[in-house]
């Protein structure tokens, strides 16, 4: 959870209350804090971002407390500001809105409003990959007029904390920020910037302008987000002000957004829930009416009306992280104290048992590890330039963006698992004798079969089709299986030399020796058996699991 530190002076002053105390009902709020050195470090729960900043923090103690309850909506102005938004394909939206006499009138105010920002990066922004929040002196903005596009990154302009005007290229190539997260929308000599009259105030989301920097003195502020999601930008935007505009006599200003999906921001629209008493009251166990829950609701911030058996609740636009009934439960929950709370045991209604399949795994690694067999257990993702070794590539679905090109299929087979693991142990002392028991997706004629298989490999110098045959025979009338064996074909496996298992007509699997050629682009110097069953189908065929 994100850690904050807060000047203590200043959060006691936001609230006026003794140290014990706040610590007391920040831990109802689910934050743990600690006083060192003159600072309060506080840490946050990740889903409560609008208690990133002392305001916020000072806000939902005041709630709880009953001292400030519901939400009222800020003043809101025209403040004259325009963005005209131009194609910027690697980064496509942005928000924006101006807060006024937010006042910064210290440097700790200043130190909290950064850390505020930074904060907000890493987690709803996700490192600046997916949104990133500029934060400018909105008296020092050369116009009113903006433009946000991409540009040549040899343009020039003065970034924050530097001298003199540099080359954009400049600060992406060498300096600590650029290098950092100077590729998160570069396209080529292109990146995205905001003018205003022509003038960069920003290139997000590495690097603001010096222009507009903030400083001890700065009275009213401009906000930037951009994104790769609108949804992420406009919430961002939302805390953001919401957290600015609770300094004493702030207001909000609107920027006119000019583009397909723009209009004015900031849009500070609350979402709607309705729910009914019992909803909660299923949720915590308890019997809270429509009075009593709409008192802790407003503690909670939120705005109630009581219409019959309806509670139509509006969540503050800071609220992120509420989606529905369970969330504001919770919030009831904090609200009451769970202290307060006298949970029951809940008494099932039947006795658990184990599926039927749990039982015939834990049956068939029995019979397997006394036949001298080790389990491993492998990744269901695995190499396509492996099943394609196999023959198998037209079988396996791929998987949208994955996260290492070595595993970005599924396996829709065992067998593939059990050969790569071979590959890897080449050198081990013979025989290598391995199952694995789990799942398999596979492309079949007419859609996508899952699948539960049982997978058994034999290495040794000198391996046969009865290698494999013996133990899969021994397992099956271990069990209790009625089965027969008749020749079969694979890709991977010798003709001739394969075998399928089938039990009342039913294909459960197959057994065979691996094709030389297959071993030899493996890289295996050694002969290998191998034999796969479906769980599924074999549970189906036997009556006591």
């Amino acid at each position: 959870m994100p850690v904050l530190r807060f000047r203590a002076e200043r959060v006691y002053e936001l609230l006026n209350m003794e140290p014990r105390e706040l610590s007391e009902i920040l831990f109802r709020l689910k934050c743990e804090s600690e006083e060192s050195e003159g600072y309060l470090e506080v840490e946050v729960n990740a889903d409560r971002p609008d208690m990133f900043m002392g305001e916020g923090l000072a806000r939902a103690v005041k709630g709880i407390l009953g001292v400030e309850v519901g939400w009222r909506k800020p003043k809101i102005v025209d403040s004259g500001f325009k963005l005209i938004v131009e194609d910027v394909p690697t980064r496509p939206y942005i928000v924006a809105a101006v807060v006024y006499n937010v006042n910064i009138d210290s440097s700790y105010y200043l130190e909290e409003l950064i850390q505020f920002q930074e904060k907000l990066h890493e987690g709803l922004g996700r490192r600046r990959r997916k949104a990133a929040i500029g934060l400018h002196d909105a008296d020092k903005m050369p116009g009113r007029t903006l433009r946000y596009a991409m540009a040549p990154i040899d343009v020039m302009f003065k970034p924050l904390g530097y001298t003199k005007p540099v080359k954009a290229r400049e600060v992406l190539e060498r300096d600590e920020k650029g290098v950092e997260y100077g590729w998160i929308s570069r396209s080529g000599d292109l990146h995205p910037f905001i003018f205003s009259d022509n003038e960069i105030i920003t290139m997000p989301p590495v690097l603001n302008s010096d222009i507009t920097k903030l400083e001890v003195g700065t009275r009213s502020i401009f906000i930037d987000v951009t994104s790769t999601d609108l949804q992420v930008a406009e919430a961002t935007l939302n805390i953001i002000v919401s957290n600015l505009v609770e300094r004493p006599g702030a207001y909000v200003g609107i920027v006119d957004v000019i583009a397909p999906w723009g209009g004015p921001y900031p849009r500070l629209k609350p979402k709607i829930v309705r729910l009914r008493s019992v909803d909660v009251n299923r949720v915590l166990g308890s019997s809270l009416n429509y009075v009593e829950l709409e008192e802790l609701l407003k503690r909670m911030g939120y705005n109630v009306r009581i219409e019959g058996e309806i509670l139509e609740i509006e969540v503050p636009p800071y609220r992120v992280d509420v989606e529905g009934v369970v969330d504001i439960a919770e919030d009831i929950a904090i609200a009451i104290g769970y202290e307060r709370l006298n949970p029951t045991l809940w008494q099932p209604g039947m006795r658990g048992e184990y599926h039927g399949l749990t039982r015939l795994s834990r049956s068939i690694r029995l019979i397997l590890v006394g036949l001298g067999f080790t389990e491993v257990m492998r990744l269901s993702l695995t190499s396509p330039q492996l099943l394609e070794t196999l023959g198998l590539r037209g079988e396996a679905l791929e998987v949208l963006n994955p996260v290492q090109v070595e595993y970005s299929v599924l396996r829709p087979a065992i067998v593939a698992s059990l050969l790569d693991l071979l590959t890897g142990n080449k050198h081990s002392p013979k025989p290598v004798k391995v199952f694995e028991i789990g799942p398999i997706v596979a492309r079949v004629e007419g859609g996508v079969v899952e699948d539960e298989r049982l997978g058994l490999a034999v290495m040794d110098d000198e391996v046969s089709y009865e290698d494999i045959q013996a133990p899969v025979y021994y397992m099956l009338r271990a069990l209790g299986v009625n089965f027969t064996v008749r020749p079969a074909t694979t890709p991977y496996t010798i003709n001739g030399r394969t075998g399928e298992v089938v039990v009342g007509g039913v294909k459960l699997g197959i057994l065979g020796e691996v094709k030389p050629e297959v071993l030899e682009k493996l890289k295996l110097e050694y002969p290998v058996a191998v034999a796969e069953i479906s769980l599924g189908k074999l549970l189906e065929s036997l009556k006591e699991y």
